[in-house]
């Protein structure tokens, strides 16, 4: 693969790596559900919950700011939907003045919930993601009984990826070879055609890969070279994990 950058640290002998992807994803999405349903009140759990990602990142030998360069590129979307709610006022909430700002209470708190959340959540799945090969994750979650749909979804979205880099990038080096020094204004207009012409060819890219499948009778089921086996070490370390995500409720 010429482009490693998604999942060049799938390969290790962590035991993170070789937790079975069917853990991995039950793990991932008990940790969601918990996240997201600690209320503002028990704030302080936040810090609790923060351990379990963290203590799974040192496991897994990668370097930690790998995740954390991850991370850094996807909460930025998440920034720019929330940075203005603490401006906005909701109920009775106290607002709090510097010069001409005012930030509510009601609307900080909002801000600050959904970006804990978000942080937490993108991290667990970035670390258990980033360990697990997609093709095995993928044929996790069809063990799992996730719809089908969904699975032929995400794998023609993983190649896809790959697809789309390397148009763009063919298109780039044409386009630098043709035009050294041209305006701002006029390499704009460029830039949207370029995009133009970059839908119109991995839309039809995608209508000859999927004709491709069809003659080969692809049915969405996903094949692998190993197959997956449950091992009771699995679910020793299930019960261990749900034991420390349910102490926030019982304490």
């Amino acid at each position: 693969m010429k482009h490693d950058f998604l999942d060049h640290h799938r390969a290790g002998d962590s035991p993170v790596h070789k937790a079975d992807p069917r853990l991995k994803v039950i793990m991932m999405v008990l940790y969601i559900l918990v996240v997201v349903a600690i209320p503002y009140s028990a704030k302080h759990y936040f810090m609790y919950l923060t351990v379990i990602p963290v203590v799974l990142a040192l496991a897994s030998g990668v370097s930690f700011f790998h995740f954390l360069s991850k991370l850094s590129k996807i909460y930025p979307m998440i920034f720019l939907i929330t940075f203005l709610l603490p401006f906005f006022p909701g109920g009775n909430g106290v607002g709090y003045h510097w010069g001409f700002l005012k930030i509510y209470e009601p609307g900080l708190q909002k801000f600050l919930m959904i970006n804990i959340k978000s942080i937490l959540a993108m991290f667990m799945s970035i670390v258990l993601t980033t360990t697990t090969d997609f093709s095995m994750l993928l044929k996790g979650m069809e063990k799992l009984k996730v719809p089908r749909v969904m699975i032929i979804i995400l794998s023609f979205m993983y190649r896809f990826i790959f697809l789309l880099i390397d148009e763009t990038e063919r298109m780039l080096m044409a386009f630098q070879s043709r035009y050294i020094r041209l305006p701002v204004f006029t390499r704009l207009k460029m830039l949207a055609r370029q995009i133009g012409v970059l839908f119109i060819r991995t839309y039809e890219r995608g209508e000859r890969v999927y004709q491709a499948m069809d003659a080969r009778g692809f049915s969405g089921e996903i094949y692998t070279i190993g197959e997956l086996e449950w091992k009771f070490s699995d679910s020793m370390v299930l019960a261990v994990f749900l034991i420390f995500l349910c102490i926030p409720f019982l304490v």
